[in-house]
């Protein structure tokens, strides 16, 4: 049998850096590098300072000895590039803030010392990593959540490749707009081996993103080798698998990396795509304590004597001298003027002298505004007139199913707002997706219509950074289940970014979740989500049971600042009401609707179990006060109407369909006898499935989800525990 090599179409290159580059590299661009690389290596002396002595509330991760790498890169990125990076990134930050705020004739060889702002964007970033109220993000963000869009740094990352897929999605948004902008993203050799981490590289490579993968490889993931990691030790072939051109390159030698970044980002304009960089860096402390790695016996002491023996601060300035590009009084006033900002910085954060420092007390936050910013104030809503049904007059009223005004209430925003885009699996195929969500919009929006690979925490991820970049994605799960693919993005990041950074940033990510109910899907694919957001107070959550209310809750979630979910029921998508013919008209976050007049009981309940309500009610005779509760998100729920229901009847059951373990009733009916434990003449009552999930076994399922004997059966037990008997029979008149 022959066989035929198959060679990758992406290049994979490493650059040695040789004589006569150093001829044409220009003295400015010297005084550029070494300024960022003292900035980086004075502020993290200083914070490891002041982590020795107590002063940094959590971990401290040190890039000494690998500065040079990102020094070089940023050094060489235009002013305005947006870069992520992750959770070893004090470097990266304050050499992105100092480069953003130099100008093309900035010289920070000055006698007359640095300008004010790069005082106040060190000052304060300090005051972030020390958790102080100065701070970029009010001291939230500390020192692994570092975000300053001025300075366009878009935001570090605790989760180990969690910030390349937020990556991806600001090179999105920046291309969509046309910009010219690019995106580097940082990250460290640990985070190649991350399911992330080749989904965003992918997504890059199939979109054409203007984005630069920077890989740190310090060798070690705390303790853990690559050799211990990985069977392929060449971390490029990860690029190349996607096919994307990759280059590796002496990190310790920082000229060398801006020269590989100059090319990088020559390929990133004149090809429109992604392009990595591997810079082989070291640190020379342990992961987060200023103590080396030998310390803790995963390194010898000869092999990080070696290393630092290549110090990338102590290799350029020989090298810069004794080839005359800088002089040495030159290069002392450029250590001078970083040494004297980093101290004005220390000297506003913290009071006293050595053992005897602390932190000034009127800088700490207020502590009661912890809850403040996980979500917006809904500002945005100030000038919008909300709607009912019987706001219309009948003539603006027409017949519509679901599923038909699902794609036209899109339409519809996507006409006005060019910033909405859809992604998700198949959204661009077969008319309209799986189930016609899309139908017609790839037609009219084929650039704004995408289908993404099976790929969910990726695609998840894209979305978020393109919504802090000022878009408005819109997510199309296939089914609710996949949300755990995407936990990550959709929780840690998503979710909490607004908050974390500071609770001014909006988030306007609209994720659809479909619901499919008791049609045999089996137990991965039959998940309602809403009580897995509801742990997320970051997620507003709306659950519309009709087409009339989709149209005014989807419109909503489209001008919500805060990231929304829609819980879509398959059961409803045929399901016939009147809606308006414009659908112009909004439906507020955390307003309740009731659908039934009662004095019997109360019943809360949403999407299908509404209509299951009123049925099994009529059915058996009750007066039930029937509420669709419509928003979900445990902090938006609508107890005005709760209570004034609850005042009445006495009695309240919340039904679901969904099973127990992962329904949101139980949140619900705490708060119920938290806020009305007096007008309550029973316990809650819960109707909910079973806590099997449902299987493909017809029976199995029906078992496993509530329907109408479950329905049934609560109601009756509850009347017969209560006040209000007798309980009618069924098929009595209300």
């Amino acid at each position: 049998m022959k066989h035929n090599k198959i060679v990758s179409t992406a290049s994979m290159l490493e650059l040695r850096m040789e004589e006569e580059d150093w001829n044409n590299v220009d003295a400015l661009m010297v005084r550029r590098v070494l300024f960022l690389l003292l900035a980086a290596r004075r502020f993290e002396e200083t914070v490891s300072d002041l982590d020795r002595r107590g002063l940094v509330h959590g971990p401290a991760h040190s890039s000494i000895g690998q500065e040079g790498g990102s020094a070089g890169c940023i050094a060489m990125l235009p002013r305005n590039a947006l870069i992520t990076g992750t959770h070893r990134a004090h470097h990266q930050a304050i050499s992105k803030a100092l480069h953003a705020l130099a100008d093309t004739e900035f010289d920070p060889s000055v006698e007359s010392g640095l300008p004010e702002e790069m005082q106040l964007a060190t000052t304060t970033l300090l005051a972030d990593i020390l958790g102080l109220r100065e701070g970029w993000s009010g001291g939230r963000g500390g020192s692994m959540h570092l975000r300053n869009d001025d300075y366009g740094i878009m935001g570090t990352n605790a989760i180990v490749a969690g910030g390349l897929p937020i990556a991806c999605g600001l090179a999105w948004a920046e291309k969509a707009r046309n910009t010219g902008k690019v995106v580097a993203s940082f990250f460290g050799d640990g985070a190649v081996h991350q399911g992330t981490a080749y989904e965003a590289l992918n997504l890059a490579a199939l979109y054409n993103l203007p984005i630069l993968f920077f890989i740190e490889n310090n060798r070690y993931s705390v303790s853990t080798t690559i050799e211990q990691s990985t069977r392929e030790h060449e971390l490029l072939t990860r690029a190349m698998a996607q096919g994307i051109p990759s280059v590796k390159i002496d990190g310790m030698n920082p000229i060398a990396v801006s020269l590989a970044t100059q090319w990088a980002y020559s390929e990133i304009r004149e090809n429109r795509g992604p392009v990595l960089i591997q810079a082989d860096v070291y640190r020379y402390f342990h992961q987060s304590v200023a103590y080396p790695g030998s310390a803790f016996g995963y390194r010898t002491k000869e092999e990080e004597e070696e290393w630092r023996r290549r110090d990338p601060v102590d290799f350029l300035v020989k090298e810069v001298t004794e080839r005359g590009m800088l002089d040495e009084r030159s290069v002392e006033r450029i250590d001078n003027n970083v040494r004297n900002i980093v101290a004005g910085a220390v000297e506003f954060c913290v009071e006293g002298k050595g053992s005897r420092a602390y932190i000034r007390k009127e800088l700490w936050p207020d502590t009661a505004t912890v809850d403040e910013g996980i979500t917006g104030n809904l500002e945005e809503f100030s000038e919008v007139c909300f709607s009912e049904p019987e706001d219309f007059p009948t003539s603006e009223l027409e017949e519509k199913s679901l599923i038909e005004v699902i794609p036209q209430v899109m339409a519809r925003r996507m006409a006005e707002d060019e910033t909405i885009f859809i992604l998700g699996e198949d959204v661009a195929n077969m008319s309209g997706g799986t189930v016609g969500a899309t139908k017609g919009l790839a037609d009219t929006y084929p650039h704004r219509v995408v289908n993404t690979p099976i790929s969910e925490n990726g695609f998840c991820g894209l979305a978020a950074g393109a919504a802090i970049a000022g878009m408005r994605p819109v997510i199309e799960l296939m089914y609710s289940d996949f949300v755990l693919n995407a936990a990550d993005q959709l929780f840690n990041q998503t979710a909490k970014m607004r908050h974390i950074f500071g609770g001014n940033k909006p988030v306007p990510v609209v994720l659809r979740c479909r619901v499919p109910g008791a049609e045999g899907y089996g137990s991965q694919h039959s998940m309602d989500p809403s009580g897995l957001f509801a742990l997320y107070p970051g997620w507003r959550i709306v659950a519309p049971s009709n087409a009339f209310d989709y149209v005014g809750l989807m419109n909503t979630a489209l001008r919500c600042e805060d990231p929304v979910l829609v819980v879509e029921h398959q059961a409803l998508h045929k399901h016939i009401t009147s809606v308006p013919k414009k659908y112009d008209y909004y439906i507020p976050i955390g307003k309740a609707r009731r659908v039934r007049e009662g004095h019997q009981v109360t019943l809360l309940a949403t999407l299908s179990m509404i209509d299951l309500c009123c049925d099994v009610a009529r059915q058996m005779g009750i007066a039930a006060d029937i509420i669709d509760l419509r928003t979900l998100s445990l902090r938006d729920i609508d107890y005005e109407t709760i209570g004034a229901s609850l005042r009445k009847t006495n009695n309240i059951a919340i039904v679901e369909q969904t099973t127990r373990g992962t329904s949101i009733g139980a949140h619900i009916a705490d708060e119920i006898q938290r806020r009305f434990f007096d007008d309550l003449d029973q316990p809650v009552k819960r109707i909910v499935g079973r806590w099997a999930s449902p299987t493909v076994s017809k029976v199995l399922e029906q078992a496993a989800l509530a329907g109408s004997e479950d329905l049934k059966a609560g109601l009756s037990e509850m009347l017969r525990d209560s006040a209000q008997q007798p309980a009618y029979k069924e098929g009595a008149a209300v």
